[in-house]
């Protein structure tokens, strides 16, 4: 028996954990079977103020589930020392005897190609193909049995033209089981009906796609710039975010949702590193306001409309018709396959001799001496270093919503609300990226990304 790190046995495990069992017991120790074949965890109960352990055998669908248990140790020494016996008991049993007896449909497997080469996605590619992201590429592998396919057709888009969405569904499915939510199963719409004891939580993701005729616009005046920013980006956002909110079945409406919350979710591929700029851009639609420096003074603009060429789109989003039923805009232009990539190696997964170092800009409100951003460099291999999936969100808040969203339910995002006059107030965790960058060296290669690219 081995000791494994709380964040590699989540990688693991953490997808099968009952959010409500936080609040009879404490995890204290996580363990596993030199092969990882089994794992096991060592509890303490809140109220009995004893200990206890759990051991986790595989599934049918090969999705890590309590197969033996035992309570009532006086001691995290004793439950461990029987931990140990129940762990060598159960590795000398075949697979089948962890076995569930309801297990529905076949294993799922991201990675088996399911069409031709030729269809294949250049990132999917990446991950698969390409050492350097054999910690993504491991970490996913340990998501995927636990993940379900509710339309049928994930894996075929996963491979192809639909990678960088289903990728930031991925995400947000890691994001939300690492704050303690499950998915309430038997739930279609919207992609997530999450609960857990702190509240529930509905929320369907989006993405601003390339445009389907014609080309991005690549602008090199400074007028071309300032269209660009201020216009196109916003009626692309504008375009998927009402896609949703006008979807022919009303999110809210769906069965089950019963006055949770509801957030969309926005991720930006329109084009390359187009996340580096979504948060202002999409900041600036949603609640119609732009903030300006002019004569080194700040000035507040309202927003009526933004138009770019023939089209045109109305400006305020959480004023729209309805709008008041959406309680929040997520975004998190971190949620990339580099943060995979960082939280798999720092799991465990992936070639050891993979280095990684981030780089990037940080809000720095928080610092009274100093409310600059700030630079910051990371190595991730170092041991002290530490990020979560929720770090580099932001929500923006519905000033107008039915249910206002309570920021506990997200903590460790940045909250934004408008304020009366235009301004924004801003609630941060401690640490919050503007950007960063990863280069990547294996084998004397290294490599650089924009941690707000695919790839």
């Amino acid at each position: 028996m081995i000791a494994i790190s709380q964040k590699r046995f989540d990688a693991l495990a953490g997808y099968t954990r009952l959010p409500a069992i936080v609040l009879i017991i404490q995890e204290a120790g996580w363990f596993a079977t030199n092969d990882e074949r089994l794992l096991g965890l060592i509890t303490w109960d809140r109220f009995d103020r004893d200990y206890g352990w759990i051991v986790l055998g595989r599934d049918g669908r090969g999705r890590f589930r309590a197969i033996d248990q035992n309570v009532s140790f006086p001691s995290f020494d004793d439950a461990k020392a029987r931990l140990e016996v129940a762990l060598e008991k159960h590795a000398a049993l075949p697979d089948e005897s962890y076995h569930q007896g309801d297990e529905q449909g076949a294993r799922v497997d991201f990675f088996t190609p399911v069409v031709t080469e030729n269809r294949i996605n250049k990132t999917f590619k990446t991950l698969t193909r390409e050492e350097r992201f054999s910690p993504a590429r491991e970490l996913i592998g340990a998501m995927m049995p636990f993940f379900e396919d509710v339309d049928g057709n994930f894996i075929e888009q996963f491979q192809t033209t639909g990678f960088d969405p289903r990728l930031w569904e991925l995400y947000l499915f890691a994001a939300f089981t690492e704050l303690g939510y499950a998915h309430e199963e038997g739930v279609a719409v919207p992609d997530l009906l999450l609960s857990s004891p702190a509240g529930r939580l509905a929320i369907e993701a989006t993405t601003v796609n390339p445009p389907q005729v014609g080309a991005v616009p690549d602008p090199q005046t400074d007028a071309e710039i300032r269209a660009y920013l201020e216009n196109y980006v916003q009626i692309k956002v504008a375009r998927s975010l009402t896609r949703k909110l006008y979807h022919k079945q009303r999110y809210w409406d769906a069965a089950g949702i019963d006055g949770a919350p509801f957030v969309i979710a926005l991720q930006d591929f329109h084009a390359p590193a187009a996340m580096t700029r979504i948060v202002p851009l999409a900041t600036e639609y949603v609640f119609g306001v732009r903030h300006l420096i002019v004569d080194g003074e700040r000035r507040i603009e309202r927003l009526d409309e933004h138009v770019y060429g023939e089209a045109k789109e109305p400006s305020n989003f959480f004023a729209l018709p309805e709008a008041e039923y959406v309680s929040a805009v997520l975004l998190n232009p971190q949620g990339t396959i580099s943060k995979f990539n960082r939280l798999g190696y720092i799991a465990g997964f992936g070639n050891r001799e993979v280095q990684m170092v981030r780089s990037g800009i940080a809000r720095g409100e928080l610092n009274p001496a100093d409310p600059r951003p700030t630079m910051f460099r990371h190595e991730v291999r170092d041991p002290g270093y530490s990020e979560s999936w929720i770090e580099g969100a932001v929500v923006l808040h519905n000033p107008n919503a039915r249910i206002p969203l309570d920021p506990d339910l997200i903590p460790g995002a940045a909250h934004e609300f408008l304020q009366p006059d235009g301004s924004i107030m801003s609630l941060l965790p401690d640490f919050q990226p503007y950007m960063s960058r990863t280069s990547i060296t294996l084998g004397g290669q290294t490599s650089e990304m924009d941690d707000t690219s695919a790839a």
